[in-house]
């Protein structure tokens, strides 16, 4: 068996264990009204939400007293609603955005496919930055952002979402905040879990199991813990199974009427929007035009519609647009994590972590068209021509004519696997940790840390495109001089006269399903095993060591100091197969390389009591702190950080922070493999601009320099002592980034560079390397990835409401307890702006709604809990451009309305053997709201991200815990 099929045969191994498990103990349920009964409301003071040591921070402490807000989510909370996995339910946090799910990424982006990544704030997974007990862990693909689906999310205790600038305490990245996932490391004995969900339409079935073991050993000192995830997913194709809802017409389309001054919208929403071919071929131009090809080379006839744009059309014909693809992937992952403990002295423990975890996903790439600028050119001499179409040609008095097609008969060839893309990875990480104490409040810990990524990415449809050009050049094999073996008059590839054993196999366009399985084969390399691929390695390394201590107190207090030096090496190798190398293929044409750098880094972090029991303050305390950074690409950078708590009182705390922050370019910033290109563009430095040929580069961009964001955030908590468990806070924040990384075209770095109608920008310069002894951009290299361009501004408010009881304090008759938790995310400005562009801002529109909210209501009473959890995204528009600009749209059509989406969830406690089992089950989107329909100007249609769209799906599983 191979490798893979040995890890895939263990995987299944393990969830059957799990289930068996599970099946096994609620086999012994012996009476579960009973075991009801031994169950009891939890007591106010099990009600109060315990305190815990949060992220956000090198000096310990409670989070409440951070001046950096933090959102704590226990391990209880996330069971209650026993998500199919954490990233689900962190990022339906108002303060959270979208970030990358197996709904949202591609499979050939930045190796990001099937993955689970987190956005906070909507600023971008790479300025968010995943933590693993406070421990950086190696990213998904080129960029740091972590795969959530591969940490082991049954040892989670609590997860800290910290929402603001942390870049002096945990290095780059954290601009937007920090999600720091803590494990429960002194877990003993055995717990694990099934959970079990479909949709309301019998189909996104998934199953996902979880086991963990911890014990003890050498009387105590040592401490063993291992634990297993799986999770398979299956596929909702959406070409087999649309949803109601799917509108494959509506579309934005440019409205041919309007000019500058006219005073129309840009744009108009049609709903008869199309291709304008057809799955067998369509004639596209000369007296011909809209003769359509049918199955078995059938003739029929295809109305070309008013609104021509692109590939797309209004009215005439309506050629529904391509849907296929899938709302959720194949998507299989799992994960094994192991960790040893042994204290070596009272003060010294030595720590071991070990972890292993892999993703496989499937999903369809796109489907192959010929149209517009890349119509098929087809002459009267292609044999495959139907009779009625050659006799309409003479009579005509054409010898050829322009053919759009669309290749879905490519994909849908019975058996194929054409038209599935893959992407596999597999993670390992390895820890080796020494922690201790010293003096009376002293502790430290050194550690190495080694993470592994290995992905690869395989696509089956893609087409050799010369062998694509020479199977549809298709001519009757002549009586002399022909083929030899082959009749006379019989189709052949004109390349085969010349070069008969080329293997070329020539292809029938004329009607779907008319290719022919030998042509497929042939130019997508299926006959010889032929497919895109690209192997990628990535390594991480990180040596560190830091401590904390309280070297003296003042009248206030004790002070407290952090320090510490970490060095990380990070590092890629990519591998392409030789058809990507020579860039044969259509689409893809990975390339090799291999690169990286380090970073050298040295912090320290104060904690300073001012004020304590004072007529102003019952405390005051300023918490700073600095970190020095030296990348080996882009030099040294500071990022510092300043904050006040406040303690007005015992039930009210202020707080506020200022801080600079980094996100320094990545691996995929600095170094991905590059296409090269000559295009001419016009040269700023020569009189009169005339255009001049140039190298355009597509890959990283290793002039790149570390992005700057200032962060502001005030706000408070207040805790009534008047009302015990009542808890409120508001928190404001404001971001600004400066030379944020984007991708700009060759042109307009050119005219940044030499101030041509904008501000002159010298990030702009260093993107353009002039041929040897030049004085102008003739034959000029021009990196066209990313330049430190753009500015991000972003700014809200957040509010959160928490308040727990048991009932019995309004009525002694009333059991159980209740239990409320309001997030509410509030967006007051968000704009992205390139120097010199007028932008307006993107504050109000699907992407950037202005108001977000989350509720949570949980009933508890003996075995039983209850929450009902409702998420509200406020109404907004598609887009903020004025109607009568040539993006712009017709108000009538430029909302969206508020969405409200209810989940229930159900646990329940049974004993069986003293031992406890808790059963749940869940709805999700209760009342099955539809997603909002947002016309696209592209060429797949539906709608997006945060809209659910699968519709009421169901949980059902149970966990134990011996």
């Amino acid at each position: 068996m191979s490798q893979v099929g040995v890890l895939k045969s263990f995987r299944w191994r393990l969830f059957a264990g799990v289930a068996l498990a599970a099946g096994s103990a609620l086999s012994l349920a012996a009476n579960p009204a009973a075991a009801a009964g031994q169950a009891a409301s939890p007591s106010p003071e099990e009600s109060q939400v315990e305190e815990v040591v949060v992220t956000g921070s090198r000096i310990v402490r409670n989070g409440n007293e951070a001046p950096t807000p933090t959102t704590v989510l226990s391990a209880a909370d996330i069971q209650e609603r026993n998500p199919t996995n954490i990233a689900d339910y962190i990022t339906q946090l108002p303060s959270m955005g979208t970030g990358n799910t197996p709904r949202t990424t591609t499979l050939f982006a930045n190796a990001t496919g099937g993955a689970n990544q987190l956005s906070a704030r909507d600023l971008g997974v790479t300025r968010t930055l995943v933590l693993l007990d406070g421990r950086r862990v190696v990213g998904s693909g080129m960029s740091p952002a972590v795969d959530v689906n591969l940490l082991p999310q049954n040892l989670v205790q609590r997860v800290d979402v910290v929402t603001g600038g942390a870049s002096a305490a945990y290095g780059s990245d954290a601009v937007a905040g920090v999600v720091n996932f803590i494990l429960d490391t002194g877990f003993t004995g055995l717990k694990g879990g099934v959970n079990f969900s479909q949709t309301d339409r019998s189909d996104g079935r998934i199953a996902s199991g979880d086991l963990a073991y911890g014990r003890k050993f050498a009387g105590g000192r040592g401490h063993l813990l291992l634990s297993g995830n799986y999770y398979k997913g299956d596929r909702i194709d959406f070409y087999d199974d649309p949803r109601d809802w799917f509108q494959p017409g509506l579309r934005l389309m440019n409205n041919p009427n309007w000019t500058a001054t006219n005073g129309q919208p840009g744009q108009i929403v049609r709903t008869d929007a199309g291709y304008n071919s057809t799955p067998g071929g369509v004639i596209a131009s000369g007296p011909l035009m809209g003769m359509a090809f049918g199955p078995g080379g059938t003739v029929g006839s295809f109305a070309f519609g008013p609104i021509q744009q692109g590939q797309v059309q209004a009215g005439g014909t309506v050629e529904s647009m391509p849907i296929r693809g899938a709302l959720l992937p194949d998507d299989e992952h799992w994960s094994i994590y192991g960790r040893g403990s042994y204290e070596l002295t009272d003060k010294i423990t030595a720590i071991f972590e070990a972890s292993y975890a892999g993703n496989d996903t499937v999903n369809w790439s796109a489907v192959y068209n010929r149209q517009g600028s890349t119509a098929i050119t087809i002459n009267r001499s292609n044999p495959f021509l139907p009779v009625v179409t050659q006799q309409a040609m003479d009579q005509a008095g054409v010898t050829s004519f322009q053919m759009n097609r669309l290749f879905y008969d490519m994909i849908n060839t019975p058996g194929s696997h054409i038209g599935e893309a893959g992407y596999n990875r597999r993670q390992d990480r390895v820890l080796a940790a020494l922690e201790g104490r010293f003096l009376e409040s002293g502790r430290w810990r050194a550690y190495y840390q080694h993470g592994h990524s290995k992905v690869w990415y395989t696509r089956d449809n893609n087409i050799i495109l010369g062998r694509f050009n020479q199977a549809i050049d298709v001519i009757a094999n002549p009586a002399t001089g022909g083929v030899s073996g082959v009749a006379a008059g019989a189709p052949i590839c004109r390349s085969t006269l010349t070069n008969p054993t080329n293997g070329c196999v020539p292809m029938n366009l004329f009607g779907e399903g008319s290719l022919g399985a030998a042509s497929i084969a042939w130019v997508t390399g299926a006959a010889e095993g032929l497919r895109t691929r690209q192997d990628l390695d990535f390594n991480q390394d990180v040596w560190s060591i830091d401590g904390q201590y309280s070297p003296f107190s003042t009248w206030a207090g004790p002070v407290s100091i952090a320090t510490g030096f970490e060095y990380r090496k990070e590092t890629f190798s990519s591998t392409a197969d030789s058809y990507s190398l020579q860039s044969l293929w259509n689409v893809g044409n990975y390339k090799g390389g291999a690169n990286g750098y380090n970073v050298k880094e040295a912090f320290g972090e104060i904690l300073v009591p001012l004020l304590k029991d004072a007529v102003v303050a019952k405390s005051l305390e300023f918490n700073g702190a600095i970190r020095r950074t030296d990348y080996s690409t882009s030099g040294k950078v500071t990022t510092w950080k300043a904050g006040l708590t406040w303690d007005i009182n015992s039930d009210l705390r202020l707080r506020g922070t200022r801080s600079r922050d980094i996100r320094a370019p990545n691996l995929n910033d600095l170094f991905a493999p590059s296409s090269q290109f000559v295009n001419a563009y016009l040269d700023r430095t020569q009189a009169g601009s005339p255009q001049v040929p140039n190298i355009t580069l597509s890959g990283g961009n290793p002039n790149l320099k570390p992005e700057i964001a200032d962060t502001w955030t005030g706000g408070g908590v207040y805790q009534p002592h008047w009302a015990p468990g009542l808890s409120l806070s508001v928190d404001w924040y404001k971001i600004d980034i400066a030379d944020a990384i984007t991708a700009v075209g060759a042109q307009q770095i050119i005219d940044m560079c030499y101030g041509f109608n904008r501000p002159q920008n010298p990030a702009a310069c260093d993107s353009i390397v002039k041929a040897p002894g030049a004085t102008n951009l003739v034959n000029a290299t021009i990196y066209t990835s990313g330049i430190n361009a753009q500015t991000v501004a972003v700014e809200g408010v957040d509010y959160e409401v928490g308040y727990r009881t048991t009932l019995d304090r309004f009525s002694k008759t009333l059991p159980g307890a209740i239990g409320f938790r309001l997030l509410v995310s509030q967006r007051l400005k968000d704009e992205t702006v390139l120097p010199g562009d007028v932008a307006p801002p993107t504050l109000g529109t699907v992407g950037s709604l202005k108001w977000r909210g989350l509720l949570t209501t949980t009933y508890v009473a003996g075995p039983s809990r209850t929450t009902l959890t409702t998420r509200y995204l406020g109404k907004g528009r598609i887009t903020n451009q004025p109607e009568t600009s040539r993006t712009g749209i017709p108000e009538a059509y430029n909302h969206v309305d508020a969405v409200w989406y209810f989940e229930l969830a159900e646990n329940y406690d049974i004993t069986v053997a003293g031992r406890k089992i808790t059963l749940f089950a869940a709805v999700e989107n209760l009342f099955d709201r539809d997603p909002e329909p947002i016309p696209s100007s592209g060429t797949s249609f539906g709608t997006s991200a945060p809209y659910d769209l699968l519709g009421r799906s169901y949980r059902a599983g149970m966990r134990f815990r011996f």
